[in-house]
């Protein structure tokens, strides 16, 4: 793996960013009744490792899976970089590269705000960890990455959190669970920016099939033992993707 690209100072700086807000977004409630601040500050000192362990999870299963194709992934908090619509028949185009009180503002991160927003409102008792994404720094040097292999760098980010989840739970530390199921669920999501929009783009059919088996994995993991679990996400989500070919690809 290139040392370069595991600490390239942008995606350091993005993802210390990251590993704040999802630290506060989970921590934000300790869940006791009475606030107590060394209570509270303990319980998002264990929070803030917790969630160090499976932004790095993430990261590295991205890393590995790029790196075996010749390609360089980093993270990157998602944002707005840039305005384009029209109004009143004019053509609006304008680029984030503001300066505001010695700040240099690049693009805007609506989705971070967002967690925020939900963060105060449902006071840190629901989690939205939609705020960072995978980008592909292609190397021009080599041939083109193409679509459906780019597709499973983004696979193997998720799936890197998915092997941590069962790992924290191997382990009793139920609040790493939750951390990682949460960022899974959120990141498959087909929306723009996210890696489930970016997987379904690459690849539809890697798409239905790891949507299937990360729900019924999710849902049933702490129920039904792993290796029969496993075999049975994977032959239901073989079904139904076999089931899209035939009814949505032809």
């Amino acid at each position: 793996m290139n040392l370069k690209s595991l600490i390239s100072s942008k995606e350091l700086k993005h993802s210390i960013w990251v590993v704040v807000i999802l630290t506060l977004i989970f921590g934000f409630n300790d869940g006791r009744d009475i606030f107590v601040l060394s209570y509270w500050l303990k319980n998002l000192f264990s929070v803030f490792i917790l969630v160090i362990i499976t932004i790095l999870a993430h990261i590295v299963g991205a890393k590995l899976a790029a790196n075996k194709l010749g390609q360089e992934a980093e993270l990157e908090i998602i944002g707005i970089k840039s305005l384009n619509f029209n109004i009143l028949a004019t053509r609006v185009e304008e680029k984030f590269d503001w300066n505001i009180f010695g700040f240099k503002i690049k693009y805007i991160p609506l989705t971070t705000f967002l967690g925020l927003l939900i963060m105060i409102m449902s006071y840190g008792t629901f989690y939205f960890t939609a705020i960072s994404s995978i980008v592909i720094k292609k190397v021009h040097r080599l041939r083109d990455l193409g679509e459906n292999r780019e597709a499973f760098i983004y696979f193997w980010a998720l799936a890197a959190n998915l092997i941590l989840i069962v790992i924290f739970n191997s382990l009793n530390i139920e609040f790493g669970v939750i951390i990682g199921s949460y960022f899974v669920l959120w990141n498959l999501l087909p929306f723009p920016g996210l890696l489930g929009s970016k997987i379904f783009f690459n690849n539809k059919l890697l798409y239905v099939f790891f949507l299937i088996f990360s729900l019924l994995f999710l849902l049933l993991f702490t129920k039904i033992e792993l290796i029969l679990l496993i075999v049975l996400a994977i032959v239901t989500a073989f079904l139904i993707m076999v089931f899209w070919i035939f009814k949505m690809e032809y």
